[in-house]
């Protein structure tokens, strides 16, 4: 079985996908040695890793070579975060996911934060080229209505997820919900997988499974975790003028 496949799978078992988030080769292997089943990068974490903010300003080539990195020391499916797609040209939509193909890559998250009129667009755009190429991928497809606070997010959130399969998505990331109650709406109304952040609110896996949730992501979450005890260390050993601290 091929890693797309396996990863399809993992959205459509009872329990549901605990995905590990890496920003660099070391942390895939921590997180595949931990026994996760998969790995999907963080678009924020891999920026912040190497001194750029979110939101596509690091260079596409210096993310490709970070999937590239983390490809080379894993043996389960990894899932790399697209954000936009690192281009408005949907010709080169489609060049940057075909070179994420040819490393191996066995889904994608894509953001729709600038709409969805544009963003329908780049999935159709992207499912038709694997097609017509005898590609596969797995389309997580992000939805940030809640975190752009746009009106009527729920029924907006709906309404997207029917488009976007339509379109070729195979499940839906919603970020910005904090509450099961919004969730288990969500997951009743659609038919793709549901994916969100475990959130400190709603951080048990168990509690989000009884909602019916298909994927839980950590999102940059791990990365920000991991610095800040990197931080009080190195502030430790600056403030004790002691290395005790590190052993």
């Amino acid at each position: 079985m091929n890693h797309y496949q396996t990863f399809y799978d993992l959205h459509h078992r009872e329990q549901p996908l605990l995905i590990g988030n890496a920003w660099n080769a070391k942390s895939a292997q921590i997180i595949e040695k931990a026994g996760f089943d998969a790995i999907a990068t963080s678009s924020g974490a891999i920026a912040d890793s190497l001194g750029y903010k979110d939101g596509e300003n690091i260079p596409f080539s210096e993310m490709r070579y970070i999937v590239e990195r983390i490809k080379s020391v894993s043996s389960i499916p990894v899932s790399v975060d697209m954000e936009r797609g690192y281009s408005d040209d949907l010709k080169l939509v489609v060049e940057n996911i075909q070179k994420m193909l040819d490393m191996g890559v066995a889904g994608i998250n894509l953001e729709d934060n600038q709409g969805e009129e544009i963003y329908l667009k780049k999935l159709y755009v992207i499912r038709n080229f694997l097609q017509q190429t005898n590609q596969q991928l797995f389309i997580n497809a992000r939805t940030d209505v809640f975190l752009q606070k746009l009106p009527d997010p729920l029924e907006t959130v709906i309404i997207r997820a029917g488009l976007y399969k339509d379109a070729g998505a195979d499940g839906l990331f919603v970020t910005g919900v904090q509450d099961t109650g919004t969730i288990r709406e969500i997951v009743s109304a659609v038919s793709l997988p549901v994916n969100v952040v475990g959130v400190s609110q709603i951080s048990s896996v168990q509690l989000l499974a009884d909602c019916g949730v298909k994927r839980i992501s950590m999102a940059g979450i791990l990365y920000s975790a991991g610095y800040k005890k990197i931080d009080n260390l190195v502030l430790a050993v600056k403030g004790e003028d002691s290395l005790a601290g590190l052993y």
